[in-house]
Order: structure tokens, then sequence, then C-alpha cells
């Protein structure tokens, strides 16, 4: 087997020949978000990617490896999320001494906007400190591989990034199941309203004692406490502070384990489903991973009209707006299920990775970046 690797002095991949072997090595910066998304789930199909003459190794790590011959049967190395001086000295340990033998490509992974992070989101506190090493770092690397467009955007005017492509989200259908549509189960009973989330959404005042704001609007708030009677409200993962004192009315699922989350989502059966989300900047590159999730769990969702929702049916710009479509949902089986339909139309094709040649298009994405693709 021929084992991918630069040309020397050439910041490119030497030609495909065939037979070859692909080699991905991912160096976690989380296991519980993204992290898992976009590198946990994909190594494990990628492991099972079946084309002629072409075999296909990835794995993950947490820690970083000093041994430099550990890394040369590797075509890419990629770094998610790094963010610190201590992360960026790793790299550079990679470029001066890995590089220097073997020249696998390094390259940087990131679902997020990590520079301009806004004050309510407890993230701020951990990369508000370390754009600047979060720029060396994304600076630093061959390549850059994030979730968007918008992201892709967004990171060219803030950065001088050699190399960037898109890759977007999917969910592992081997974890999240067939999907069952909830207009198709309704009983009648109470109408289930979901949002799902963690609290970088909106104030936490134990992480950000200082901040205001988020993505849930008070108008919003204050229906959720008045149609507590009226709706069954659903909250997994965080729940904003301000619904404190109805918290026995509504249903907080505390967050799972992300491999646990699929199972504890769907088996609410949640005939709708909201994302808020503010119009700013760091919202605008985010992706239409609840569009993803919330097809999944067979629900009707109602999105605010932000970048990474405009294909989908419904979208509100107030909240005022969102509670007159929560209560035309509720009203309406049928609304509910052509919205639904609707939106599976809009993401049948990303929202699976082992369909529609997701786990391909990603392995020709990396190879893409430096002009490549696979024999």
């Amino acid at each position: 087997m021929e084992d991918f690797c630069y040309l020397k002095n050439k910041n490119l991949l030497k030609p495909i020949k065939s037979p070859s072997r692909l080699g991905f090595l991912f160096f976690l910066g989380d296991t519980q978000g993204c992290g898992t998304l976009r590198c946990i789930h994909p190594c494990l199909l990628l492991n099972h990617f079946k084309r002629p003459q072409v075999q296909v190794q990835a794995q993950t790590a947490n820690f970083y490896i000093f041994d430099v011959d550990y890394y040369k049967n590797y075509t890419f190395v990629q770094f998610q999320r790094a963010a610190t001086e201590t992360h960026y000295k790793i790299m550079l340990h990679f470029r001066s001494q890995v590089q220097k033998k073997y020249k696998v490509p390094l390259i940087y992974e990131t679902d997020d906007l990590l520079i301009g992070i806004p004050d309510y989101n407890y993230a701020k506190n951990y990369y508000g400190k370390n754009e600047e090493w979060v720029k060396k770092c994304l600076e630093m690397c061959d390549g850059v591989i994030c979730s968007t467009e918008k992201l892709k955007e967004l990171y060219m005017k803030k950065c001088d990034i050699k190399k960037i492509d898109v890759i977007p989200n999917h969910l592992p259908k081997f974890i999240w199941g067939d999907i069952f549509p909830a207009h198709e189960y309704y009983d009648g009973g109470k109408i289930k309203v979901l949002w799902s989330g963690s609290q970088n959404h909106f104030s936490y005042k134990q992480l950000t004692p200082d901040a205001q704001g988020g993505d849930f609007g008070k108008e919003l708030l204050n229906f959720i406490k008045k149609t507590t009677d009226v709706y069954d409200w659903y909250f997994v993962g965080a729940c904003p502070e301000e619904l404190n004192d109805v918290k026995n009315k509504i249903c907080h699922v505390p967050w799972k384990n992300i491999f646990e989350y699929p199972k504890a989502v769907k088996e609410i059966e949640a005939d709708i489903a909201i994302a808020p989300l503010i119009d700013n900047e760091f919202n605008s590159a985010k992706s239409n991973i609840k569009a993803l999730e919330f097809t999944a769990i067979g629900a009707a969702g109602i999105y605010s009209d932000v970048e990474p929702y405009k294909q989908t049916n419904i979208r509100v710009k107030t909240d005022e707006e969102m509670i007159v479509q929560i209560e035309r949902l509720a009203g309406d089986i049928s609304i509910r299920e052509k919205v639904f339909r609707k939106d599976y139309q809009t993401v049948r094709g990303q929202i699976w990775w082992e369909e529609n040649d997701n786990v391909k298009k990603y392995i020709e994405t990396y190879l893409g970046l430096f002009g490549q693709r696979l024999p």
C-alpha cells in the first residue's frame, strides 16, 4: 500500500496511486459536543469505508503524542478547537519535528466562531482571553475544516488562513435510528414542545454573573410560564434560570452523555421543537444541527430567521412570531405534518453520515484541500 505524504518542500500531497492507504488522526478538544459529532462519529464510519484499492484508517486521541515516528502512517493529523498557548506549543512541535520528517498535513477543525463570542455565552470566559492563540493556531495549520460557508467566510476575514473548506454536520443513523414522525403517533393529548441545548444559549449567573441576554427573549419566557398547563414543555440539557419558578411545571431532562442523548430526546416524542437564536455574528456561523435533530425525532420545527436556518420551512424574527407559530402548529396536526415533511425534504441529503455518500465527501474534502481526490 502507498502512504500519502507531502512532497518535500511542496505544500501538496503527492499524486495518489492505487492501491493506497489513508490515515486520519484526530486530537479532540472535547468529547461531548462537536468533538464527537465531527470527529468521533465520522472516525467510526471512516474505518468501515469501502472502496476498491483504498484502505482507510482513522482514530481519535485526547492527548498529544510526542513520538515523531508515531505519525508516519497518517495522511492527515487534525487538532479540534485548539485555543491556548499550550495548544500552540504542541502544534509547533508537530510543525518543527513531525513535519520535518514525515510532512503530514496539519489540519484545524472547528464548528464554531471562536473569535468574538458573545458576553452571555459562558464559553467567552475561556475563548475570550485566548483569541490571539486561536488565531495563531488557525494560521499555523496547512488547512482548516469548518462546518458552514458562513463560518468559512468569517474565519477568512478574521485570520490569515492558507486553505479552508466546509464539511457540513451530519448525524450517525446507527445511533439515532429510524425517523418516526410525531404526527403519525399523536394520541390527542397535550402538545409536547421541546427545546434542547447547552447553557451557552443564555446568560447563566453561576458562569457569567455580569452578563445579560441570550437566545430566549422575555416574551417567549413569559409565554412558557403562562402555558405550562396548556403544553408540556421539555428542556433537554440546560434550562433558562428565568424559568426556575415554574420548574415543577415543566420537564427538565439533565444533559446526557452524547451517545445517550439521541435516545433521551427521541423518547420525549415531541410534537413541536423550537430553536430560538439571536441574530448576531456568532449565531450566523452556526450550523443547522437543530434542523437535523428535530427532523431525526420526527418533530415539526420552528426556527429563528438566522443564517443556519434560512432553508427551513417556518422561520420567525421575534418572540411574538415564535409564539404565533407555536399556537398555530399546536392547533392543527395537518400543519405539523406539512412542516415536518418540507423540512425533511430540505435536509434529507445531509441528515445522515451513512447516506448520500457523506463519508466519501468527508474524505474528498480533506484531499481537496491539497488538490487531490480519491482514485
